[in-house]
């Protein structure tokens, strides 16, 4: 992802630092994971309850911020999205999420009102709409929202999850390596609860920090035999990197229940092969992980 800092392309220097809690449990109390980054200027550290890599310290987290991480994109041009119809990549990610939605259509039951937030050049929003769904997209970058609408005129709602107010109630919420961006996942999980249909689900998509990839380049940055490859203008937008074990109990405590969950590969069409079944679905080592959840009944 890029930056505003890459058509200039200009080193990003936080201009102030901030200490925070574990975003999932509160604690205080952590230790050293990582340090990453351009010249390996931020740190990743450990909850010593939960277990969840966090920033800390991280750049504040404030407007300035948001608009110089969020506002530009690689992928925020029309001739990306042209691409995305017409390449065989392009029909690849539609196959992937239309892998996707009949997951989620076999947990609703049912085709109806999709929200999709991140929706980035609304590609999803629109194999939802090729699909039979009706959905709607939140994206904080004015202009891809712009993009997405005017590309596929699906309706893209351009600002904060927590401010926009919605008339409508979603059946799916599909949210795709975005909560990881956000400082406030709690606030976000009770604002899900908030839009959601009875009997509504969540698609939760985020990185995996204990996947053999991730723990992999870790043991080869201890042992000094690796640096990060981190361009200048590029802003640590993960706010925080979840694995299972502090991601599962985090769910419960918001008041959702696990559907399914699994890992899987960058591109996938929803096909498995006994080393897929054993990898991603047993083991979940894979670089993504997946969850569908839904609110737990009172």
């Amino acid at each position: 992802m890029a930056t505003t800092l890459t058509l200039e392309n200009k080193e990003y220097v936080p201009e102030n630092w901030e200490r925070v809690p574990c975003p999932f449990c509160g604690e205080t109390e952590s230790y050293v994971l990582e340090r990453f980054g351009f010249e390996h200027r931020y740190t990743y550290v450990r909850c010593s309850r939960c277990k969840l890599a966090y920033q800390n310290p991280r750049p504040v987290y404030n407007d300035d911020f948001i608009e110089t991480a969020y506002e530009v994109y690689d992928s925020a041009t029309e001739a990306f999205q042209k691409a995305e119809n017409w390449t065989p990549r392009g029909r690849i990610v539609h196959r992937e999420y239309s892998h996707i939605i009949s997951e989620i259509e076999s947990f609703v039951g049912k085709r109806g009102n999709l929200l999709e937030i991140g929706c980035n050049t609304g590609f999803f929003c629109k194999a939802a709409a090729d699909n039979g769904w009706k959905p709607i997209g939140v994206e904080v970058s004015k202009s891809m929202a712009e993009l997405a609408n005017k590309t596929y005129g699906v309706e893209t709602r351009a600002g904060d999850l927590a401010k926009i107010q919605f008339t409508e109630r979603f059946d799916a919420i599909y949210c795709s390596h975005v909560i990881e961006h956000i400082p406030n996942p709690r606030a976000w999980m009770s604002r899900f609860r908030e839009v959601l249909a009875p009997g509504g689900i969540v698609c939760l998509s985020v990185p995996n920090m204990q996947s053999i990839d991730r723990k992999f380049k870790r043991l080869l940055k201890r042992l000094k035999l690796k640096r990060d490859r981190w361009e200048k203008w590029r802003t640590p937008d993960h706010l925080f990197e979840p694995c299972e074990r502090s991601l599962v109990p985090f769910i419960d405590s918001c008041g959702f229940e696990v559907l399914r969950r699994y890992s899987y590969p960058s591109e996938w069409n929803g096909l498995t092969d006994l080393w897929h079944e054993l990898f991603h679905f047993k083991l979940r080592w894979g670089a993504k992980s997946r969850y569908y959840i839904r609110p737990r009944k009172k």
